[in-house]
């Protein structure tokens, strides 16, 4: 009798489990954008770290949005014939610097056919702003925090808990520079030298695109663009945004630009997801359904990082 009840119960998680399944992907179909569907103005929220990929979305971990999303979204909105302005929302402290390039020439060059406007609501800060420079206005509320204009490589090193562990490591390298930047060694002056000549050299590389973008002289870009934060009002005095304002500064300075007339409509694209625990019932449907999926589908792979990385 035990036997057949734990079959029983066996059965109907079976079941349960595969309805929720099937419900997830009927839910995700209902997810796709209808084309056509659009506004006068399309906000793009540009919200947290900028990565080259999106993180992974679980039972109670969000997905933050990657570069590629963001590009999507900006060609979505720019090949949208309803589509007048695209506005970006930024609530970001930077990110990784060759994504950051990517997002900052799509931006570029949706500008180039549509009105763009960056509103900066709490944060837009080194590769956030590069951003925000791209678009032909900037809108930043007073209290934000702009600039930190900069780029930084980080390393991670701890041959001295090695040390004090008694930990030996031996590296057999087909060349000098084979190990630079190793966590299990001191690294050389000569070392460090070719790592800032590279560091540099995408420093200068960002001050252009600002000093560009934002019609300063080089010279005057350097001179704000070394590390320090501004507040909105700061930043305004020092030429890094166009105007102290709001969100609705930001649509009706769009809409002006666009030469939309009456109330614009609004149309969001994106943002950071909550996880399940803080989804809609039918979104969390689907992010179970794609789990499940997911899971099935794909093998687990371990992945190493390197030991240092270049950010904006």
């Amino acid at each position: 009798m035990e036997k057949s009840r734990r079959i029983l119960a066996y059965g109907i998680l079976a079941i349960v489990i595969l309805i929720l399944a099937l419900t997830g992907i009927i839910v995700a179909i209902m997810h796709i954008p209808i084309e056509g569907s659009s506004g006068d103005i399309a906000v793009i929220d540009l919200d947290g770290t900028i990565y080259s990929r999106g993180t992974e979305e679980g039972l109670f971990s969000d997905y933050q949005p990657g570069v590629e999303d963001y590009i999507e979204w900006i060609e979505d909105a720019q090949e949208d014939d309803g589509t007048k302005a695209i506005i970006i929302r930024i609530n970001s402290p930077g990110g990784e610097a060759i994504a950051s390039e990517k997002l900052a020439k799509a931006i570029k060059e949706a500008s180039e056919k549509k009105v763009v406007v960056a509103y900066v609501e709490s944060m837009a800060a080194s590769a956030a702003y590069q951003a925000a420079s791209s678009t032909d206005y900037i809108v930043a509320e007073k209290q934000s925090l702009v600039g930190n204009i900069g780029v930084r490589m980080e390393i991670i090193h701890y041959y001295g808990l090695m040390d004090d562990l008694g930990i030996n490591v031996t590296t057999i390298k087909s060349g000098e520079y084979k190990d630079i930047g190793s966590p299990t060694r001191p690294m050389t002056e000569e070392e460090k030298e070719m790592l800032g000549s590279i560091v540099n050299e995408s420093y200068d590389d960002f001050v252009s695109w600002v000093a560009e973008n934002r019609n300063m002289t080089l010279e005057e870009t350097y001179k704000v663009a070394d590390g320090r934060i501004y507040s909105g009002s700061q930043a305004k005095k020092a030429g890094l945004v166009d105007m102290v304002g709001t969100e609705e500064d930001a649509i009706d300075i769009a809409a002006e630009m666009a030469g939309i007339s009456g109330e614009p409509e609004l149309y969001e694209y994106g943002g950071k997801s909550s996880g399940f625990l803080g989804m809609k019932f039918n979104d969390a449907l689907y992010s179970f359904g794609y789990g499940l999926g997911k899971g099935l589908a794909e093998t687990s792979v371990e992945e190493t990082s390197p030991s240092y990385g270049m950010y904006f």
